[in-house]
């Protein structure tokens, strides 16, 4: 079942954020890092679990420890051998695995 919201604990706050908000996924350790326009909030979750809640529609794993949102894409460069580097419209640098090029091609129709 896919999500339309994530909830975060910051401190003793419980923040709410539409999925809509969320511009890419970076993981840290046991933790993922939730990139939003405001900000960054730690969840104590792994890229798995984003990536099976998440609509692979809306969302490409691009890497190992990146989980992009597919419309903040506006250029993908290429990055030395068989790697790309992805910049997001908030001017974010993703890396991208060689994998994550295959699958972005197709989820792109490139």
């Amino acid at each position: 079942a896919q999500h339309d919201r994530i909830v975060v604990k910051t401190g003793t706050k419980i923040k709410v954020i539409p999925v809509q908000d969320v511009l890419y996924l970076e993981a840290a350790d046991d933790y993922v890092n939730i990139h939003t326009a405001a900000g960054a909030f730690l969840k104590n979750k792994t890229m798995n679990f984003f990536e099976q809640i998440l609509d692979p529609n809306l969302f490409t794993r691009v890497h190992r420890s990146y989980l992009v949102r597919v419309e903040q894409i506006t250029r993908i460069d290429p990055y030395e051998k068989e790697t790309h580097i992805l910049i997001l419209k908030s001017g974010a640098k993703i890396p991208v695995s060689k994998a994550g090029y295959a699958k972005l091609k197709l989820v792109l129709g490139i």
